[in-house]
């Protein structure tokens, strides 16, 4: 009797094969493909512990909200995000929507060919033009910018018959930074934006759950003085701003918390990582109050289970 109920991919790779069989009725053939399935459904973000905070990680249909203060790092995340989707099938697709000029096509190209979490995909053959040409960029700087932009690419994915839908097989869409477009509105007009806000998160979310996408919000944090009482570090002093799910901060003298590591790479050369905290403040999914530490330097980034 199978001991544990497969629910996502990991279950599937460690569980015996006689056990997955018995238990989904499956022949080889039909185990191979309900893993298949899994692995394009739940977007890792390239980290293990911040998908265990997501249960799997990024899923299509669902806004997921990623804040944090300045130069902690969320950017470096998005990459990291944007590539690990890329590289998990040859047909997925990543719109990047810059509304801060921060995306760097350069950037990208470092890491994929720089970082030792792509070995496997470059020694597959996988080459940086495909991977850049699977990356969609729009630049949008105000929000009715990223509205029109919204709708037009929901125009194309309905018009299932052109052949030139550059949206066909986008599995993700990043917004980078969703503050930027916003607090221009909420400090003259706060109801005006507000509402905008509204109707946009409602206009990303129909378009998710409709096309079976994931959305990754990069978001500032919002102060909170003296700190937050819904964190479990008393040090914490920022909020998410808008939706659920977490916010990364620099370590702040937390106890039992390595400060800094250093990873010696495939090419023999030391990297000074430097800590993170990951943790989730608001959850739908009965997370809140969990999190993970990761260390990010260079063009790594990895877990904190990773070196243990």
């Amino acid at each position: 009797m199978c001991q544990r109920s497969i629910k996502k991919e990991r279950d599937i790779l460690f569980t015996k094969e006689d056990d997955i069989c018995s238990e989904r009725k499956l022949t080889q053939q039909g185990r191979n493909d309900l893993l298949e399935m899994l692995q394009t459904d739940v977007l890792s973000t390239g980290c293990y512990g911040i998908d265990e905070l997501l249960q799997g990680g990024l899923h299509p249909g669902e806004i997921t909200e990623i804040s944090g203060e300045t130069a902690t790092g969320k950017t470096q995340l998005a990459f990291s995000v944007t590539l690990t989707t890329i590289c998990a099938n040859k047909h997925n697709k990543v719109l990047f929507i810059d509304t801060v000029s921060t995306f760097s096509a350069e950037r990208i190209r470092t890491l994929f060919l720089e970082s030792d979490r792509f070995d496997h995909s470059r020694e597959q053959g996988m080459e940086e033009d495909d991977v850049m040409n699977r990356i969609r960029i729009a630049k949008c700087f105000d929000v009715y910018a990223v509205m029109e932009f919204i709708e037009d690419m929901r125009d194309h994915l309905e018009n299932k018959e052109k052949d030139d839908n550059v949206y066909t097989n986008i599995k993700l869409i990043i917004i980078d930074s969703f503050a930027a477009i916003f607090s221009p509105l909420l400090g003259v007009t706060q109801t005006q934006g507000h509402s905008l806000m509204i109707t946009l998160t409602r206009i990303l979310r129909n378009l998710a759950k409709e096309y079976n996408i994931a959305v990754l919000m990069i978001n500032a944090a919002i102060a909170s003085k003296p700190n937050n009482p819904i964190s479990v570090f008393s040090s914490t002093k920022s909020k998410p701003s808008l939706e659920d799910k977490i916010v990364i901060k620099e370590n702040e003298g937390e106890n039992n918390i390595q400060q800094d590591y250093v990873y010696t790479n495939r090419k023999k050369i030391e990297v000074i990582m430097k800590p993170r905290i990951c943790e989730v403040l608001r959850s739908r999914n009965g997370q809140m109050g969990k999190w993970c530490i990761f260390y990010m330097g260079g063009n790594e980034l990895f877990t904190h289970y990773d070196i243990l």
